[in-house]
Parts: structure tokens; sequence; C-alpha cells
């Protein structure tokens, strides 16, 4: 079953939409949009660029992962003794208090653990945090138009992991994303993201991309001493709607000493590829939200700012589908034992029944003289009781007949050429019971009149004959008075 998935990034000046839809067979772009933003009345612009997208692309039922504008999150890199992260989300607000801008009660943090940066005694922590105001502006707004976000993170953050993921070579990357009046710096140091800057730019200007390399240098050179490391870049990528006017790659690439190449996340994944007819792919503009997109299918660990009251019922979201499966799987296995039981429970009844009337009718057969049959086993073992008592097989039974004489008979008048299996040889005072089995009908009639032939029975009689369930043998039981 496919699953589809909305990356949404909200930016200053546009907003960027891509639906992916993954399955066994892969993973492939629906659909996208990328709707400019005006920034005289931002707010209006935004509602209605939110209210294109929703009314143009299938989105729902997507799950939506979500970001908003880098500037409004204030970043910083602390020192920490532990590295529990329910311990850290209780003291960043206290140790963040005099460096943000705004007070702890009305904002919400998120961070990670730098690894790579750890000394003997202190974790290093890159933390952001968000104006609660804000973050609720956001998501109230993507709630009415039918897009309420799962994950919000910062935009071009989602960017920056795909780009350490897809290139897997552990190596320190700066991401820079350039919008016309704005510039996000991204520096991706043994794998994680130790540094988010944002600043403004004039790329119109004449001095535009010098001002733009300008504040590169001083973030890098703030964070080195701060955090008293040096850094080596392997490159630079960029990205961002500015590329697609100005010539940014070449101006930058002049003022480092690294490497600086356009981003193009389709080509670095190999995990998408494109199903849109009639709309052209800019990469530039729309990668960021792809990113989002592919942290659904991936898994890259973000920033998110759904928290608190703003927080998604995360154990039932992410568990969900998994609590459902199992339940339907728990009805299941108590349908089919159950049904197993009551199958089970009828069809013993069933035997029990058929074995109940089998050995009534073997009683009958045996004893056709008993008239009152209460429990037939219990009554059959007190007549086979009473037949040994009476010492059947003895010479002493007080007539002139001798067991010896009765079974050489049987032996003598039954022909060789009747299909015949005697099973039991019952001797009375006054008769003797015979029970077994031919191969049909006509041989018992013969098995009988071969018997009747012996002058030492006065009278021979079938008493019962019965098919076989298997239907090749007929059981029988003659009875021959002495």
């Amino acid at each position: 079953m496919s699953r589809k998935i909305l990356g949404l990034d909200i930016r200053y000046n546009a907003v960027s939409a891509v639906i992916v839809r993954g399955g066994i067979k892969g993973n492939w772009i629906e659909d996208h949009r990328c709707i400019p933003v005006s920034t005289d009345r931002p707010d209006a612009s935004l509602s209605h660029a939110l209210k294109t997208i929703a009314e143009e692309m299938e989105v729902d039922g997507a799950t939506c992962i979500a970001a908003f504008p880098a500037e409004y999150a204030s970043y910083r890199n602390i020192e920490a003794p532990f590295k529990n992260k329910k311990k850290l989300r209780q003291i960043l607000p206290f140790e963040l208090e005099s460096t943000l801008p705004y007070s702890p009660e009305n904002v919400i943090i998120d961070f990670g653990v730098l690894d790579g940066l750890r000394d003997a005694e202190h974790y290093k922590i890159f933390a952001a945090a968000a104006q609660k105001e804000r973050v609720g502006f956001y998501i109230d707004l993507l709630k009415s138009h039918g897009m309420e976000p799962e994950v919000l993170t910062i935009g071009g953050y989602p960017l920056a992991r795909a780009l350490d993921n897809f290139s897997n070579d552990g190596e320190n990357r700066l991401l820079i994303a350039v919008e016309p009046d704005r510039a996000t710096l991204f520096l991706l140091l043994a794998g994680q993201i130790n540094l988010v800057r944002s600043f403004s730019v004039s790329l119109g200007s004449a001095n535009g991309i010098q001002h733009l390399c300008a504040n590169v240098h001083q973030a890098l050179s703030g964070f080195q001493k701060h955090m008293g490391v040096n850094i080596d870049i392997h490159e630079a990528m960029l990205t961002g709607s500015a590329l697609e006017d100005f010539d940014v790659e070449s101006g930058i690439g002049g003022a480092f000493d690294f490497p600086v190449r356009t981003m193009d996340l389709i080509a670095l994944s190999g995990l998408v590829s494109i199903d849109t007819e009639g709309l052209l792919w800019r990469t530039t503009a729309m990668d960021a939200s792809l990113a989002l997109a592919l942290t659904e299918i991936v898994g890259f660990d973000l920033l998110n700012f759904r928290q608190g009251r703003f927080a998604v019922e995360k154990e039932w979201v992410e568990y969900k589908k998994d609590i459902i499966k199992s339940g339907l799987l728990a009805f299941l296995v108590l349908l089919l034992f159950f049904s197993n039981f009551v199958v089970d429970y009828f069809s013993m009844k069933k035997r029990s029944i058929r074995l109940e009337q089998e050995i009534r009718e073997n009683f009958i057969s045996t004893f056709p003289d008993v008239k009152r049959i209460v429990d037939p086993l219990q009554q059959m073992r007190v007549k086979l009781q009473d037949v040994k008592n009476a010492d059947t097989f003895s010479a002493g039974m007080g007539r002139p007949v001798k067991t010896i004489d009765i079974l050489n008979d049987i032996s003598r008048f039954i022909p060789d050429q009747i299909d015949v299996e005697l099973v039991s040889i019952i001797i009375g005072s006054d008769n003797v019971l015979i029970s077994g089995d031919t191969g049909g009908f006509d041989a018992v009639d013969d098995v009988k009149n071969s018997l009747e032939q012996a002058t030492i029975f006065k009278n021979v009689s079938i008493t019962s004959t019965n098919k076989e369930r298997s239907g090749n043998r007929v059981r029988f039981k003659i009875k021959a008075v002495i």
C-alpha cells in the first residue's frame, strides 16, 4: 500500500510544496507547487498561497511535514555536563534565559547533542528556540487549510540533514540557502548540524555577494572561537531561489578555499523520481520542501517545535497503525481460537453420540433378550462376567456338546471360497454368537446357510448386518442355537 507525504516549506517570499508518493516500487514526486508570497501583506498573502496549494494539490490523507522561516528562531551553542535529553529539556530554558531575546516561558526549545565535539567534561549542545506565538500561528494557519503538520521545524534544516545523509562520507560541509534578501547558513560537522545562522543580504546591490561571504566568514569564525575548535570545510552546497537570478555560485566560490556547488537533491539522493507532467521542476526552489517529504521516508532527526500544548498526540500518531494492526491480529487469533473450540466441541459431541449409538446397537445385537437398556457398556460388562463365571469354555457345562466340536463344525462347514473373517465366537449354555465381516450381504447368507448344515446347531439366524463406513465390508452377527 502506498503512502502520501506532503513537504511544505514556508519562506518569507514563497511557499513550496511537494507531494511524494511512496510504495513498494519506489518513491516519486506526484505533484509540486511554488507560490510567491508578497512581502507587503505577508500574512494575507501566505494564507492565500496555502489556500491555492490546498485547492490545486491533493493534500487530503497526506502526512504533512512543514517548516517555517529559519529567521524566526534563535540558535545557541552551549555546554552541559550530561546528555540525558529529559534532564536537558528541563534545564535549557534556564541556561538560555540570559541569551534569548524573549522570556523562557514564551518559547519552545528543541536541541541536539553534538557528540563529535564532546570534551572530557562537557557535552556540546545545539539548541533552537522559537516563540510560542509564532509556532501557534503557523499550526493554526495550516490547520485552517486542512494541512495539520505532524512535524514543524525550521526551513533548510531537513535539507542540511539530507545533504549529510546522502553524501554518506562524514565530511564537514556548509549548506547556504540563499533568497534575494536573506540567506541561512548550516554547518555540518561529523554528520550533525552544529550551527545555524540567518542574516539579511541584498544580492541586487553591487556588493551583495561580498556581503554574503563576509557574513559566512564571520559566522564560522565566531563559532570556532566560541567552541574552541578549528574546522576544515570539505565543500559548500548552495540552494535557494536566488540562484535562479544571480550568479551566486561563482561569486561565493572565489571567496573561499573549498569547492562551492549548487545542490540537486533528486540527483544526490537517488531516492525519488518525478512523475509530474507540464510542471517545471525548479531544483533550487523545491529542494527544501522535497527534503521535508524525504524526512518521513528516510527518518531524519529534526528539530520539532510541536511540543507542549502544540504537541501532536505523539504516541498514538506514531504507533496508531501498529496498534490497529496488533488489535486486529489479536482479534483474529481469538476468533480462530473460539471457532476452533466450537468446532472441536461439536465434533467431539457428535462423535460421542455416534459411539454411544454403536455401543447400544452392539449390545442389542449381542444380548437381544435384554429389554431394558440403561447403561449398555456397564450391562455388557456384567453379561460378559456372567458368561465367564458360567465357565463357558470348560468341559463341565452339563451338556453333551463340547466346545472343540462347536469350533470344529464352524471351521468345517464354512467353505474356504467364502470371503469371511470371524472376529469373535461367544459360546453360551444354549447358543453360539458369531461375529465377523464379509465381502457382501450375499456372503453373510452363505455363511448362515453353511452353518445350518451342521447337525450340532438346531437353528441358525442372522441377528444383524451393517455395512462398514469404508463401504468395502459388511459386519454381521449370527446366532446359532445348540
